[in-house]
Order: structure tokens, then C-alpha cells, then sequence
């Protein structure tokens, strides 16, 4: 007979959003590391995917970050956290 485990619907990630959440695994670490910081991306990776997480990994945390492009080619993305976001 199979074994149930209680869970938090939090601790659970499934689909799309368990790999969703693998991508924004970097990006929440970074973020609680420290109050800024700069992505420079590889080759494949995505400006406009980049930027997403970033957001996604900051309101996750709970906190708001304000990013900008350090040239025209979006290959180096510096971001900065500005305040602590209201939860609701």
C-alpha cells in the first residue's frame, strides 16, 4: 500500500511550475544574498526570460528590484533591491 505524506501546497511544485521553479531557484538565491547584483548572460539565454524571473524570484522573496541593462545587446542585467514589497 502506498505511503501518504502530509504537505503545505507551498513545498509542492508540479508541471510547469516545478520547472518554473528550478529557473528561479539562481535568482532567489542571488536576491537574498545580497541588495544588488549583476546577471551576465550566456549564449541562448533569453533577455526578456532573464528579466522575468528576476521579478518573479524578487516577489517571491518579498521584495522589490529595480533592473536595467548595461548595454544594447542585454548581455549584463544589474538589478538592485529597492523596498520590501506589502504582502496581502
Amino acid at each position: 500500500m502506498p505511503k501518504f505524506t502530509r504537505m503545505e501546497p507551498s513545498q509542492v511544485h508540479v508541471g510547469r511550475g516545478r520547472a518554473a521553479f528550478e529557473a528561479r531557484k539562481n535568482f532567489i538565491a542571488a536576491i537574498k544574498a545580497g541588495d544588488a547584483g549583476r546577471i551576465d548572460l550566456e549564449s541562448g539565454d533569453r533577455p526578456t526570460a532573464t528579466k522575468r524571473l528576476l521579478q518573479e524570484a524578487a516577489k517571491e522573496v518579498g521584495v522589490k528590484v529595480r533592473s536595467s541593462w548595461t548595454d544594447k545587446s542585454q548581455k549584463s542585467l544589474v538589478w538592485k533591491k529597492t523596498r520590501a514589497s506589502r504582502r496581502r
